[in-house]
C-alpha cells in the first residue's frame, strides 16, 4: 500500500488534467475526482493503470514512484508551454505511416567511373508522421523515423524539397495542409526510405515551407534547432513513448536537397543560426538541373551531366548523366525522367559511403 499523501494526490490528478484522454490523461473529464479519499485513491489508481497501459509502460502497477518513468513521462506530456513558445503536435498522417518494403536504389559500386550503372535492391523499415509545428514560420514537417532507431543520439536529417508549385502545391492549401498530402508522401518515401534503407543513425526531418518562403525561411532560421528537436521529440513519442526521457537533443546534423531545392538549403545553412558550424555533410541531388554551382567543402555533389574525362567522381562531385543503364527500364515502363531518377536512388549511395 502506497502512503497517498494528499498533497501527492492532489499533485498526481493535476497532472493526468493536463494530459488528453488519448494520451491516458483526464484532461478531456478533468476537475471531478472524488472528494473521499478512499474513493480517490480508487480513482487515480484506476487512472495510473490507464495511463501505464495506453503508454505502453514496462511496468503497469497503478503506482507512480517519485523519479520514476511513469511520473516523468506524466509531467513531459502536461508541459504547458509559455504563450508564443515553440509547439509540435502529430497530425493524422496523409496515408500509412508503417512501412517495410523493398526499395531500388543507384548500386553503391557502380557509381565512381564512366560506365552505366543499374539499380539494386535493399530493404527499407521506417515509420513516418506528420508534425504541425505553432509559432514558426514553416508550420509542416514530415519526419520518418526507422525503425532500428534508438532515439537520442541520433543525427537530425534535414532535407529541403524543390519549389512546391513545380507539384502544383500552392500556397493558398497550406494552412490545412488538406492538398499537400501527396507531397508528403512522395518525399518521406523517396528521401526517407533510402535514409532507413541506408542503416545510418539518422532522423529525416523535411520542413515543408511555402512557395513564398523558397528564397527565405523566415524565423526558421532563427529558432530552427528549437523547431527540429520539438519536432523530432513528438514523432518519436508517438511512435514510441518509452524512447526518450526528455526533450530530443542534438549537436551534428546531415542536409540534402533535390533540384531547385538547393536554393532553400543554401539559405538555410549560410543564414540559419549555427547550421553551417554542425553539418557533417551536404547532400545535393542535381542542383544543377536547376542552377546550382554550389559546391560546399563538405558537399557530396550529384550532377545528371556527362562526366568529365579527367575522371569521375571530380573531387566531390559524381557525375551521372547518360549512366542510366537498362537495369532502370522495368522501373519506368513509360521511360525514365533521369533528373527525377537523382531524387529517387541516388542518396542511398551518400548516406552508405560517407555516413554508414
Amino acid at each position: 500500500m502506497m502512503p497517498n499523501l494528499p498533497k501527492d494526490l492532489n499533485t498526481v490528478t493535476d497532472i493526468f488534467d493536463r494530459i488528453p484522454v488519448a494520451k491516458g490523461g483526464s484532461a478531456e473529464i478533468g476537475g471531478v475526482w472524488a472528494t473521499d479519499r478512499n474513493l480517490l485513491i480508487s480513482e487515480v489508481t484506476a487512472q495510473i493503470v490507464t495511463f501505464q497501459s495506453t503508454n505502453a509502460r514496462p511496468v503497469v502497477d497503478g503506482v507512480v514512484d517519485p523519479g520514476g518513468g511513469t511520473l516523468k513521462l506524466m509531467n513531459q506530456l502536461a508541459a504547458d508551454p509559455p504563450p508564443g513558445s515553440i509547439t509540435a503536435t502529430v497530425m493524422p498522417a496523409p496515408d500509412i505511416e508503417k512501412i517495410d518494403s523493398g526499395l531500388a536504389v543507384a548500386d553503391v559500386n557502380m557509381l565512381a567511373g564512366f560506365r552505366p550503372f543499374q539499380p539494386m535492391n535493399v530493404d527499407t523499415h521506417l515509420v513516418r508522421k506528420l508534425v504541425r509545428v505553432e509559432n514558426c514560420s514553416i508550420n509542416w514537417y514530415g519526419v520518418v523515423i526507422p525503425t532500428y532507431c534508438q532515439g537520442q543520439g541520433a543525427i537530425p536529417h534535414i532535407n529541403f524539397t524543390p519549389t512546391p508549385n513545380q507539384g502544383h502545391y500552392y500556397d493558398p492549401g497550406y494552412d490545412t495542409f488538406d492538398s499537400w498530402g501527396q507531397l508528403w508522401r512522395d518525399y518521406t518515401w523517396t528521401i526517407g526510405g533510402q535514409v532507413a534503407a541506408s542503416g545510418v543513425n539518422q532522423i529525416l526531418v523535411i520542413p515543408f515551407y511555402k512557395n513564398v518562403q523558397s528564397k527565405g525561411l523566415g524565423d526558421f532560421l532563427l529558432n530552427w534547432q528549437e523547431v527540429i528537436s520539438q519536432v523530432i521529440t513528438e514523432a518519436l513519442i508517438s511512435y514510441d513513448p518509452m524512447m526518450l526521457r526528455t526533450d530530443f537533443s542534438f549537436d551534428r546534423i546531415v542536409s540534402s536537397s533535390f533540384s531547385n531545392g538547393y536554393v532553400a538549403h543554401q539559405n538555410f545553412n549560410s543564414q540559419a543560426v549555427g547550421a553551417g558550424n554542425i553539418t557533417d555533410y551536404i547532400f545535393d541531388l542535381d542542383g544543377a538541373a536547376g542552377g546550382s554551382h554550389w559546391v560546399p567543402g563538405n558537399g557530396v555533389i550529384y550532377r545528371n551531366q556527362t562526366p568529365p574525362k579527367r575522371g569521375n567522381p571530380d573531387a566531390n562531385v559524381w557525375y551521372v548523366g547518360g549512366r542510366w543503364g537498362n537495369g532502370f527500364s522495368p522501373i519506368y515502363p513509360s521511360g525514365i525522367n533521369t533528373h527525377a531518377a537523382c531524387r529517387n536512388h541516388l542518396l542511398y549511395h551518400g548516406l552508405f559511403m560517407f555516413c554508414a
